[in-house]
C-alpha cells in the first residue's frame, strides 16, 4: 500500500513522512502485529511475575499500606494527599476557565459582550484602563460590531 492508497482525508492531515510511516504499518501482515503484541505481553508478564516481591514491596512502602494495616496506613500516608491534589486541580481548573483570553495574560476576566471571550480589566474594550496594543484586535472588532448591533 502506498501513501496514495490511503483515504484522501487521511492524506490531507499527514505530511509525506507520516503518510509513508502509516503506509508501511499497513503493509505489515496482521499475524505479525498479533505476534509482536503476544511476545511483548508475555515478556512483561514474566518480568512482573519474577520481580513481584520487589515491586509489591515498593508499592506498599510508597503508598503506606505496609505494616500498620491497609486502611490506616493508606489514609495516613499516600491517601491523605488525594484531597490536597483534588483541591489544587480544582483551583487550576477554575482559574483556567475564568482567565483572560488574551495570549500571555494570567488575570481573571469578565465576558466581552457579544463574544465568547473573557477579558481582564486591562484588556477589556469597554474598560478605560491601559491596553497592550494590537494583540486585542479581535476583541475590539467584535465588541464594536456588537455595539453597532444594539
Amino acid at each position: 500500500m502506498s501513501p496514495t492508497d490511503l483515504p484522501t482525508d487521511v492524506i490531507e492531515e499527514l505530511d509525506a513522512e507520516e503518510a509513508g510511516v502509516v503506509a508501511a504499518y499497513h503493509r505489515v501482515p496482521v499475524q505479525w502485529k498479533i505476534g509482536v503484541f503476544v511476545v511483548v505481553f508475555l515478556t512483561a508478564t514474566i518480568i512482573l511475575a519474577i520481580w513481584h516481591a520487589f515491586y509489591w514491596h515498593w508499592f506498599e512502602v510508597h503508598t503506606g499500606i505496609g505494616g500498620s494495616g491497609p486502611y490506616y496506613g493508606f489514609w495516613s500516608g499516600f491517601g491523605s494527599d488525594l484531597g490536597e491534589a483534588t483541591l489544587i486541580a480544582g483551583a487550576l481548573t477554575v482559574w483556567r476557565h475564568h482567565s483572560c483570553h488574551v495570549r500571555g495574560c494570567a488575570r481573571l476576566g469578565r465576558q466581552v459582550e457579544g463574544t465568547p471571550y473573557l477579558a481582564c480589566p486591562k484588556h477589556h474594550p469597554a474598560h478605560k484602563g491601559q491596553r497592550r496594543g494590537v494583540t486585542l484586535e479581535t476583541l475590539r472588532t467584535e465588541h464594536a460590531a456588537n455595539k453597532k448591533g444594539r
